[in-house]
């Protein structure tokens, strides 16, 4: 199976000079989920609204991947701000390139869940030195469009943990 990443078109009027950086760096403190990133989502998600930045991060094995994509002088900025960052070590560039469309354009900063399946194909492009900025991307953007339907589902199905939903045969609402 082929996995291809559909770019997001831009909005109108925005910069068609884009840069996209793929890089993978150590966690200090082994970070292997979306809960134990929740600190760094956050933070990036106000700094790169306000930058013009989107991107995915996630973590394998202790390790964090990241796509970020913007305007070059904003992703320097970025670059420099995670080069100093004490949360994590050993910071490597993959793959650096100018693209005029980007794959993560909704998001200032999301980060999928993955499936296990999901996390042995991130692994393995991490042990492959060839891999590029593209194989991720593929990986990641199926992630991300898996999990908004799976939202969009819950939340048409009235399925969400925690919310109010009808019980069937009753009048009143329980919480699910």
């Amino acid at each position: 199976m082929t996995l291809a990443p559909v770019p997001s078109p831009e909005p109108q009027g925005a910069t068609t000079s884009l840069t996209q950086i793929l890089y993978c760096s150590v966690s200090r403190d082994g970070a292997s989920s979306v809960l134990q990133m929740s600190d760094i989502l956050n933070e990036a998600r106000l700094g790169n609204a306000r930058d013009g930045v989107t991107g995915v991060l996630t973590a394998v094995q202790g390790r964090f991947v990241q796509i970020i994509e913007g305007p070059e002088a904003a992703l320097e900025r970025l670059m420099a701000k995670l080069l100093r960052d004490p949360r994590h070590t050993a910071l490597s560039v993959l793959e650096r390139r100018r693209t005029a469309r980007r794959f993560f354009g909704d998001w200032d900063m999301v980060s999928p869940r993955l499936a296990p399946r999901e996390l042995s194909l991130l692994a393995l492009l991490l042990e492959d030195a060839a891999s590029g900025l593209d194989a991720y991307a593929a990986i990641l953007t199926r992630a991300v469009a898996e999990q908004d339907a799976m939202l969009e589902g819950r939340r048409s199905q009235g399925d969400v943990i925690g919310r109010a939903r009808p019980t069937p045969g009753m009048s009143g609402w329980s919480e699910a």
